[in-house]
This record gives structure tokens, C-alpha cells and sequence, in this order.
């Protein structure tokens, strides 16, 4: 009899470990399903169709699958438990791993008005039979959907002010005192909708169309209907800030919306153009009148209301008034001198004030006389004898 060594003896429970711990785990894989998951998580489709109108319908299924596994999906008439005919199903495809798998089905709505019911179902194919779970884990395979079949349905458009114009496909209507049209138009076909830009009040106040709720700014958009549909849109208010001056460069008009902070600036002194500003002429601002007030060259309004203002300018004189001085300084200085030279003596004058020097003196007061004297004028003695004129 051979006995056993503990070598060997180890050795065999090693196997038999080995082997225990593979029949386990193969066991263990046994009895783990291949599909772990298998659910229609979505059906998509219209809102609303035309009768006998066709339609779309997007199953969306959700799977985990530990090998490959063979699924397909159908789509019945009737709610689940009271299932109508099998109107489609999709061809078998294998699936593995997880994801989401989606089949488009292509049908013809019924003819007549009414509520849609169908549900669809994603089998996977085991022991020669197709299965779908009902349970909420690893499904459910299923998923009802409904749908309305009519050919009209309800445009809502909410502008937020009343009696304004909108027109769809051609044809206007106005909005209600609740500031809301609705119109009723077929569905699945292309609609167009068309709002104004801008809302004229007066000369000085509009509305702006700001847009609608979707984040659209376009006033004229296309919409299919699929179903009851509302859509808002909302305007702003705006207005006319007016600014005149006698300065072009200072004169405009301009639209701002309500509640805007606006600057205005003007500058100390602007040169006149032409031949007035090569004299220098400017025209200097004096300050801002009719709705603002003010001498400073920055004010700062916020327009809430319709805005007239004045910005005033003067024109400086000043350049001109200098060289007009200048001038006439320079002219009266010439004529001046001119007057005088014409006044002063010539020289045949002075040689004959030379001439009529004195000649003697009175023989009786002594003061000098002239050739020309035949009395003394300063003692009305008569002249002519030696007596009367001394050398």
C-alpha cells in the first residue's frame, strides 16, 4: 500500500479547491440573467395630428446586457391592458453592454377626431420565446402614449397691450384688453406670424417690440402647430429726446427707453466757420434750458417722459472788437498826421513872418513897430516922422 506524502496530500486539496471555486462561479454566472435591464424609457412624438395624417413615433429603450442578447420593439393600439391590434415592429437586432437604443415607427393616424392610445414594448428573445419585464427594476418593457387626432388647434399670441395688430398667414387681428389673440389654425403645416417693430403714440412716445418669451427677437417667425400652442412676447417703451441748438453738431433727436440715464456734454467754446472763424469768432455755451436747467457743461437726465432741451451758445465778439480798435487806431493816426502836415507852415510863410520882423521902436513908448504900421499899437501914436520911429 503506497502511503500518501503531505506534499502530494497539499497538493490534491489544492485542486480540489481550485475545482470547487470554478463550479461555484460557473454556477453563480448560471443563475445571473443575461439581460439585466430592458425598458422604454420614452415614446416621442407630435402633440397633435390630422386625421389619417402620418406620424412619427421614437421609442427610446434603455438596456444592460452582460452578453449579446436579441431585442426587438413593437407598438399596439389600446392601453396595456386593453391592447388592440399590432400596428409595427421593428426587425431583431442584438444588442450588448448598456446604452439606449432608439426605432423610429412610421404610421397613419386614425381618420377620425378623438384621442390616440398606443404602447409600445421591448422584447428580448430567451429559450425560443420573445419576453418584456413588467417589474419596475429591471423594466417596465412597456410604456403607454397618447395622442390628440384633430386638424385645428389654438394659437395663443400675448403681447401684454391691448389693440395691437398681428397678423398669421395674411390676416390681421388685434389683440384683446387682455393683450392676447387667439386664432385657430391646422397643425403639422408651416404658420406665419407676424408682430410690428415699432408702435407710433405721438410725435415723442412708441412702443419697441423687445421680443418673445423663447428668446426669439424676430418679428415675423414661422410656426408648425402640434397642438394648443402660446407663445408671449412683450414691447418697451420709448422716448423722444429732442435737442436744439444753433450749432448743428449740437442739434439731433433720438429715441431712448424709458427710465435711461443720459449725459449730456457741450464744449467751453466752438470756432465759427468760415471767414468769421479765421477773425477768431467763436461761440461759447452758456448753459442748457427748457426741461433741464443748468449752466454746467455735463448734465445727467433720466428720460421718463418726452424731452425737449436747449443747448445755448453766444457768439464772442471779442476778436473782432479788438481789431476793429486796432484799426481804427492805425487809420486815426494817418489821418492825423495827414491833417497836420496840412496845417503846418510852408516855407514861403516863414520866410515872410521873417520879413515882417520888426523894424525900429516907438520914439514915444518904446516898444517895436513894423514897416508896415502907420500907428503904434501899443500907444496909437501916429508914425511917419523921425520923431515918431527910432533906429
Amino acid at each position: 500500500m503506497r502511503v500518501v506524502s503531505s506534499r502530494e496530500l497539499v497538493a490534491a486539496v489544492l485542486v480540489f479547491l481550485v475545482a470547487v471555486s470554478m463550479s461555484g462561479l460557473s454556477i453563480a454566472l448560471a443563475e445571473e440573467p443575461n439581460v439585466g435591464l430592458l425598458r422604454v424609457s420614452d415614446v416621442r412624438h407630435p402633440r397633435q395630428v390630422a386625421p389619417a395624417a402620418q406620424v412619427s413615433f421614437v421609442i427610446d429603450v434603455e438596456y444592460a446586457i452582460r452578453f449579446n442578447a436579441t431585442v426587438r420593439t413593437s407598438l399596439f393600439d389600446g392601453s396595456p391592458g386593453n391592447l388592440g391590434a399590432e400596428l409595427w415592429h421593428s426587425d431583431p437586432l442584438v444588442l450588448s453592454a448598456g446604452g439606449d437604443q432608439l426605432w423610429t415607427a412610421n404610421l397613419t393616424a386614425p381618420s377620425s377626431e378623438g384621442e390616440w392610445t398606443l404602447t409600445a414594448f421591448a422584447y428580448y428573445f430567451e429559450k425560443g420565446e420573445w419576453k418584456y419585464f413588467t417589474d419596475p427594476d429591471q423594466g417596465p418593457g412597456f410604456a403607454q402614449t397618447k395622442l390628440k387626432v384633430a386638424p385645428l388647434a389654438a394659437l395663443e399670441i400675448d403681447l401684454g397691450l391691448s389693440d395691437i395688430p398681428v397678423k398669421v398667414d395674411g390676416s390681421t387681428a388685434r389683440t384683446s384688453s387682455l393683450g392676447t389673440v387667439t386664432v385657430q389654425l391646422p397643425v403639422g403645416v408651416a404658420h406665419q406670424i407676424t408682430v410690428q417693430l415699432a408702435l407710433l403714440f405721438d410725435n415723442s412716445t412708441r412702443m419697441v417690440f423687445a421680443g418673445w418669451q423663447d428668446g426669439s427677437n424676430d418679428t415675423q417667425r414661422t410656426l408648425i402647430l402640434d397642438g394648443d400652442l402660446k407663445i408671449s412676447g412683450s414691447y418697451r417703451t420709448q422716448y423722444l429726446l429732442r435737442v436744439s441748438s444753433v450749432l448743428s453738431a449740437y442739434s439731433y433727436s433720438e429715441w431712448y427707453d424709458a427710465g435711461s440715464n443720459i449725459t449730456l456734454r457741450a464744449d467751453d467754446s466752438v470756432p465759427m466757420s468760415g471767414v468769421f472763424g479765421t477773425f477768431g469768432l467763436r461761440y461759447v455755451f452758456r448753459g442748457w434750458s427748457g426741461d433741464i436747467e443748468s449752466t454746467a457743461r455735463s448734465v445727467t437726465l433720466i428720460v421718463n417722459n418726452p424731452r425737449a432741451i436747449n443747448a445755448n451758445f453766444d457768439v464772442d465778439y471779442t476778436p473782432i472788437v479788438i481789431l476793429a480798435i486796432l484799426l481804427f487806431g492805425i487809420v486815426g493816426g494817418a489821418m492825423l498826421a495827414v491833417l497836420r502836415k496840412r496845417r503846418s507852415p510852408t516855407p514861403t510863410a516863414i520866410e515872410e513872418e521873417v520879413e515882417d520882423e520888426p523894424v525900429g521902436v516907438c520914439g514915444n513908448c518904446g516898444e517895436p513897430i513894423e514897416e508896415s504900421w502907420t500907428h503904434c499899437v501899443h500907444c496909437g501914436k501916429a508914425l511917419g516922422s523921425s520923431e515918431s520911429v527910432q533906429s
